[in-house]
């Protein structure tokens, strides 16, 4: 590939058309307390990896929302005698705050797994979690 060519769609009627006509599949690949962006990708016919993307604005309300329902959690493993520590940011299931940070250890342990079990060997059960705490409580 010679390098990567980004245009911005402005809506999300657009990038679907774009990516329709290109036979690619519009994914998520970033998410934050502002916006949600979503891109389709294909490779022209030069080698150039072709990206267009959408920035969703998430309404104020609805970031609120979201933020009173995130979980900060903390997750640490030993690898070759050293502790490795992983914290991820998580919106669980369940009814009880109990539920709530049961489902926010496992889902923040899944994560882990997924994302870094190639690089420090972290798995599901593996990791014991040293913080679990809703994000409007979090202090550094």
């Amino acid at each position: 590939m010679t390098g990567t060519t980004t245009f911005t769609a402005k809506n999300r009627a657009v990038l679907e058309a774009w990516a329709r006509s290109m036979n690619a599949k519009v994914k998520q690949v970033a998410e934050d307390w502002q916006t949600i962006t979503f891109e389709a990708e294909t490779v022209d016919a030069k080698g150039t990896r072709v990206c267009c993307q959408f920035h969703q604005p998430i309404p104020r309300p609805v970031a609120l929302r979201r933020l009173a329902r995130t979980y900060v959690v903390g997750l640490v493993h030993e690898i070759d005698g050293a502790q490795c520590n992983h914290v991820r940011t998580v919106i669980p299931s369940g009814d009880t705050e109990v539920e709530a940070r049961r489902s926010a250890i496992l889902i923040a342990s899944a994560l882990v797994e997924i994302q870094r079990h190639h690089v420090c060997g972290a798995t599901v059960t593996g990791l014991d979690p040293y913080i679990v705490e809703r994000a409007v409580h979090w202090k550094t």
